[in-house]
């Protein structure tokens, strides 16, 4: 099946919907009127567009001006049109605000021209044509400043710059679509008063009364009869901004009531009845459809807060290169400098020192020279604990042995003194690699979109609860998927439960908890909005010895991007050591990856913990399922972990690998592999103590499915069932599946 996200991406669909887009908007636009008069949108238009575009504009003002009968009546206005596609044709005029702006304008008082000079129009009309043609250069200004916004992608990130170019299409596409009436019920006011009401939620009064000035002078230049209800529109967005922490069906009432009081002013006018019927319907659509969420996806106002967080990650990324670089460059030194440190020839060392003082140097050296070689070979080779013996015949036997002992001391120092300076140096190397990928992790954070009004509004109901918060932020990431991030004190007592109730009823959107942790004096809480998938998990144990605790550990969490985390660690061996090992490696995982490090950079960093934890070999396997509730993908890696089952449909797979856990060798490389999953799908990570043999019996309960709980327990229970209930390890077991999102009423 194609997926939406396919058939936007499919470059020709997209061109042919533009084109289609650029039609239709052509023929809305021919059919606007300000206070009864025609003007050149649609030369404006076209001149803000591709070349293609332009021609779709013109075929759809034709369109609309043949099918209407108005095309005798206001023929310079296709004229300009024509001539603005033409000009961009012929002269490849450069797609930029000003360039538009002077085609516009210059199309327009063209066309205007060859009308008088043709005298198909007054002397009269020049001075009203000259202002049209400085509105179309206007107007295509703006809308080209609109375009190149929107043609980034999706949502369109707005800034203070943007603010009188997009105001000003906002006000000609709702006047636009005022002309466009069903039953005497107007679709632009219906919008209007959706758009009111839904930056009355984003962005509270503020919102409100920005988009209630701009609706209501639309509202004015399409019928200046609905004028008494149009000026009641900012004094209604104003109320809907000020109660937007209450339920939605309470600001909308209050923004209709306000309405309802123009209708009294003029003592029920048809026109302004007609209005505020169509505000009631725009309101409903506010209400049923969830206009916040498609608000956000399409557009996010993003003030110079954001070009500081795109400096910030620079910054960020060049002194992580710039470590990296340091780090390479020390690298090869030391590998240059250890190859030169190498331990001196006792031999040659020897003979230098002693040998060649000898006056019996010749009858040693040359008519018995195959014997002192063997013998001074031996010495060489001897341990510094063996008892020296000098070559038969040596005329200085003591000097010999001596200068052979210290020079394997010389050695044997020498040896230890350059492993502690490797050790060293992995260390160092060590850390400087993890600043780095700490540094490009915090770069990765500063991507997001933090939003100042949003995050003044939850700090404003945190303390009208009297939550203890010291600060508060929220964002959004890539998926358009908010984020609160909460720091309180850490004596302070948070309850997850009531302030994820507090935000719901302020908000008007699920939000849930999804971690808490501590550091130092300070503790943070982490809030998110659902994704598109949920995940379901349980969990099932068997240790070896029932007097001992089960040397296997397993966690779930959540971090601050959306993602949830399965975690399976093995300690060797069995028992209460086993189980400390695995703790620390799971412990460690879960907070390096909740404060936003890289699940390689985290399990790099207590991969050189557990190598300097003490001078025993004790090491643990870590297993981990990171599960995307956008996208429903799962990420696996294993360092000298068990299998894992996943079923996809129909499709049972098996994902192993050898790998070294975690502990035993500096570099600790995982076996990765990614997976995209749908709704009903299951995976189960086991741990090594679950026996080969039993497999085919964990594909058949995975294919016949069931309660996830009761099936974590089942295999745990073969497994100890088929080891006549002592299991030669400990057995873990760790299941989930992906459901829909969980979405509160």
């Amino acid at each position: 099946m194609i997926e939406w996200k396919q058939l936007r991406q499919n470059p020709y669909l997209r061109r042919g919907g533009v084109l289609l887009l650029c039609m239709l908007t052509a023929c809305l636009l021919s059919l606007a009127r300000f206070g009864g008069l025609a003007l050149p949108l649609n030369a404006a238009l076209a001149a803000a567009l591709s070349p293609a575009g332009g021609i779709a504009v013109l075929a759809g003002s034709a369109a609309a001006d043949f099918l209407t009968g108005t095309l005798q009546k206001q023929p310079i206005l296709l004229c300009a049109t024509a001539l603005v596609t033409m000009i961009r044709w012929l002269l490849n005029v450069k797609q930029t605000p000003r360039a538009s702006a002077l085609l516009a304008g210059c199309s327009t008082c063209a066309a205007a021209l060859i009308f008088a000079i043709a005298r198909l129009t007054g002397s009269r009309e020049w001075l009203l044509w000259v202002i049209f043609s400085l509105f179309a250069a206007g107007l295509a200004y703006c809308i080209r400043q609109v375009c190149l916004r929107i043609g980034t992608d999706l949502p369109v990130r707005l800034h203070e710059g943007d603010t009188t170019a997009f105001s000003v299409c906002t006000v000609i596409a709702l006047t636009a679509l005022c002309s466009l009436k069903l039953f005497q019920i107007s679709f632009g006011i219906m919008l209007a008063a959706a758009l009111i009401l839904t930056a009355a939620r984003r962005y509270r009064i503020t919102g409100g009364v920005i988009c209630g000035m701009l609706a209501a002078l639309a509202i004015v230049l399409a019928d200046g009869k609905a004028a008494p209800y149009a000026v009641m529109l900012p004094a209604a967005g104003f109320l809907a901004g000020l109660l937007s922490g209450k339920p939605s069906t309470v600001s909308y009432l209050a923004f209709e009531l306000c309405g309802a009081g123009g209708l009294l002013l003029v003592q029920w006018e048809s026109a302004v009845a007609n209005a505020l019927v169509s505000g009631i319907i725009g309101g409903l659509i506010y209400l049923l459809l969830p206009t916040v969420q498609a608000a956000d996806r399409l557009m996010q106002w993003s003030d110079s807060e954001a070009d500081l967080a795109a400096l910030t990650e620079a910054r960020l990324e060049f002194l992580s290169h710039s470590i990296a670089g340091v780090r390479g460059n020390a690298e090869r030194i030391a590998n240059m400098m250890s190859r030169n440190d190498r331990a001196a020839d006792q031999f040659k060392t020897v003979c230098d020192t002693v040998c060649s003082r000898c006056r019996s140097r010749a009858l040693c050296w040359e008519h018995d020279d195959r014997e002192t070689r063997n013998c001074f070979r031996q010495l060489s080779e001897a341990d510094l604990s063996e008892k020296l013996k000098a070559p038969f015949g040596c005329v200085q036997p003591d000097q010999v042995t001596a200068a052979f002992s210290r020079t394997k001391r010389q050695n044997a120092v020498a040896r230890v003194l350059a492993a502690r300076l490797r050790e060293s140096q992995k260390l160092l190397f060590t850390q400087m690699r993890i600043t780095e990928e700490l540094l490009h992790g915090a770069g990765r954070q500063s991507r997001r979109t933090y939003h100042r009004e949003l995050t003044r509004y939850v700090s404003d109901v945190l303390a009208k609860y009297d939550v203890p918060v010291l600060a508060a932020a929220v964002s959004t990431g890539e998926h358009s998927r908010m984020l609160i991030e909460l720091y309180a004190p850490a004596d302070e007592k948070l309850d997850p439960a009531l302030i994820s109730e507090c935000l719901c009823d302020a908000l008007q959107r699920p939000v849930e908890c999804c971690g808490m942790e501590t550091a130092g004096s300070e503790q943070r809480m982490i809030l998110q909005t659902a994704g598109g998938f949920g995940v379901r998990t349980a969990a099932a144990q068997c240790a070896v010895h029932e007097d001992e605790p089960c040397g296997d550990c397993w966690d779930t969490f959540s971090d601050n991007e959306g993602a949830v985390y399965l975690v399976v660690s093995d300690g060797m061996g069995s028992g209460r050591y086993a189980a400390v090992d695995a703790r620390i490696v799971l412990s460690n995982f879960r907070q390096l990856v909740q404060s936003g490090m890289d699940c390689k950079a985290a399990a790099r960093m207590i991969n050189a913990i557990m190598l300097t934890k003490s001078g025993e070999e004790r090491f643990a396997t870590l297993d981990v399922a990171k599960i995307c509730t956008d996208t429903a993908a799962v990420t696996l890696y294993k360092y000298g972990a068990g299998p894992t089952f996943v079923k996809h449909g129909s499709q049972i797979t098996l994902c192993q690998a050898a790998t070294n856990p975690i502990g035993i060798l500096p570099n600790a490389e995982p076996y990765t592999t990614v997976l995209k999953l749908d709704r009903g799908d299951m995976l189960f990570l086991l741990s090594d103590g679950l026996d080969d043999a039993l497999f085919p019996y964990v594909r058949q309960k995975l294919r016949q499915g069931g309660d996830l709980q009761t099936l974590a327990h089942t295999v745990c229970a073969k497994a100890q069932r088929e080891s006549k209930g002592a299991p030669r390890d400990d057995v873990t077991v760790l299941a989930a599946a992906i459901t829909a999102a969980e979405v509160d009423e």
